[in-house]
């Protein structure tokens, strides 16, 4: 069983330590590095890390027993050694067991220094980001299949939205082909927003995250670097609404060769669910014929729910709407990705 290490244990650590706990493998997770605490008692962030673990203000409880430590978590008995530290190359994974490592801080300079891990013992780096600097950007559904153990050792995982984006857009590409497609997303709060006004870089992010706001989004470039046949026709926005989770994307797609109905479109997705986009993409129909909100998602696996109540075609001008849990479903799909890279070590 080949030891996992964890840097960052915010929302999306927590949660592929959640999906592993689910799928019976926390056994794995042999070291946390935690970058956000400087300076506080080791103690109460230790306790603090596990507070937010056993239960979670979207997800509830956590399905185990968890504990704190001065400088560990403890989970169902098992110690698990955490490092505060903002230097995650100073941890030694290989003494600790890490065979593989996740970069899930979210933090770019982590992001930018990770491959050095590779130096100190471990065998792979699995980013929770786009990353140019990566061996191999790896979605399920699209090119999972096409990791090389011998070449990967910095390997991508992407964004949530490019893991719901483009699978779905592959196979209308490749049935229709696509001309332009326009992107708009809107996307629930991130650690960032902030209640009350305050400084930011970005100016417009400094104002309450309570107000729906206009953010620039990555989902052109990334989906792009998945499909570079797509590369400079795509274009993306997103809208930041105050919710958890659960993210909606609307695609404007123009088609070169559009079908003669919205119906061929379903029939397309609904035989690429028996292929490609199984267990990835499910088609939903709502409930006694009428459409559900965003909330009826929260907690679904699949990395992208194709709402078919709102498909429509209008000469070369297909939509589509696509809902997602945009932590769940793409925690689903890292540690998918961990399952491949770790049983082929």
């Amino acid at each position: 069983m080949a030891g996992i290490g964890l840097i960052g244990f915010g929302r999306v650590g927590r949660g592929l330590f959640r999906e592993l706990c689910t799928r019976n493998s926390t056994g794995q997770v042999v070291c946390l590095a935690e970058l956000n605490p400087t300076g506080r008692d080791t103690r109460e962030s230790t306790a603090n890390l596990a507070y937010l673990l056993a239960q979670d203000s979207t997800y509830g409880p956590f399905p185990g027993r968890v504990e704190a430590k001065a400088t560990s978590l403890v989970v169902d008995g098992r110690e698990i050694p955490v490092h505060f530290t903002p230097h995650p190359e100073k941890v030694d994974w290989e003494a600790s067991g890490a065979r593989v490592v996740v970069e899930a801080s979210g933090d770019p300079q982590s992001t930018a220094e990770a491959r050095g891990l590779l130096s100190r013992g471990v065998e792979k780096i699995l980013l929770t980001r786009s990353a140019a600097s990566a061996d191999a950007t790896l979605v399920r559904g699209l090119n999972l299949d096409s990791y090389d153990p011998a070449a990967h050792h910095l390997i991508s995982c992407s964004t949530c939205t490019a893991n719901a984006l483009a699978p779905v857009l592959a196979v209308i590409h490749q049935a229709y082909s696509v001309r332009r497609c326009a992107v708009t997303t809107v996307h629930p709060a991130l650690s960032g927003d902030t209640f009350l006004d305050a400084p930011a870089s970005e100016f417009a992010a400094g104002r309450s995250g309570l107000s729906l706001r206009a953010v620039a989004s990555e989902v052109a470039r990334t989906t792009g670097q998945l499909l570079p046949q797509l590369q400079g026709r795509l274009t993306a926005m997103s809208l930041r609404v105050p919710t958890t989770a659960v993210n909606a994307l609307v695609a404007n797609i123009s088609l070169v060769s559009p079908p003669g109905s919205a119906g061929a479109v379903e029939a397309l997705l609904s035989g690429a669910l028996e292929g490609p986009l199984q267990g990835v993409v499910a088609l939903e129909r709502g409930i006694l014929g009428h459409a559900r909100p965003a909330g009826d998602f929260l907690g679904d696996p699949h990395s992208a729910l194709v709402d078919l109540n709102w498909l429509s075609l209008s000469g070369e001008l297909l939509r589509l709407l696509i809902w997602h849990d945009n932590e769940y479903a793409y925690c689903c799909r890292v540690v998918d990705t961990l399952e491949v890279i770790t049983g082929q070590l």
